[in-house]
């Protein structure tokens, strides 16, 4: 199966200057916008909390975009889901045994990591983001890409 595609400023391969902003303004065109980022669907005291708690921390990245309001609402019910259940089994350790809990568990975590590979949230990624962040800000800096850069605009 193949790996899905990923943002151009994730992508370890090396795309020449024209490619890299071709595929750029492409990802601009279909972010879409960031000025209504609310749940897709009611949530309870919990879920809205996670809601808000990963709107918050994802801000400064400015990775959330409207479109991601379905996908990050499912992954705070998973997460929300996924503590109900720990809970349960908290106080009662034999439901850990129960096929059912078990089931119902795999499948929540499914959700989480699966909403946590399209948010970005996982340790990986917010490496691989903070890496090019970094690599991007010492290109701005760096005075020979500078000059390079304003040769060919000239």
């Amino acid at each position: 199966m193949a790996r899905p595609c990923k943002n151009t400023n994730l992508l370890s391969k090396h795309l020449t200057r024209e490619e890299k902003q071709n595929r750029l303004e492409q990802e601009y065109k279909l972010k879409g916008k960031a000025d209504n980022i609310a749940p897709a669907q009611e949530l309870n005291e919990n879920q809205f909390y996670l809601f808000e708690f990963i709107k918050s921390e994802l801000e400064e990245s400015k990775l959330l975009n409207n479109l991601d309001i379905f996908i990050l609402t499912k992954c705070v019910i998973a997460i929300d889901r996924l503590q109900n259940i720990e809970s349960k089994i908290n106080k009662n350790p034999a439901l850990m045994f129960n096929k059912d809990i078990k089931s119902t568990k795999e499948s929540y975590d499914k959700d989480f990591f699966r909403c946590c590979n399209e948010l970005s949230l996982s340790p990986q990624s917010r490496a691989k983001l903070a890496n090019i962040n970094i690599n991007a800000k010492e290109e701005k800096e760096d005075p020979l890409l500078k000059a390079l850069r304003e040769d060919d605009e000239e």
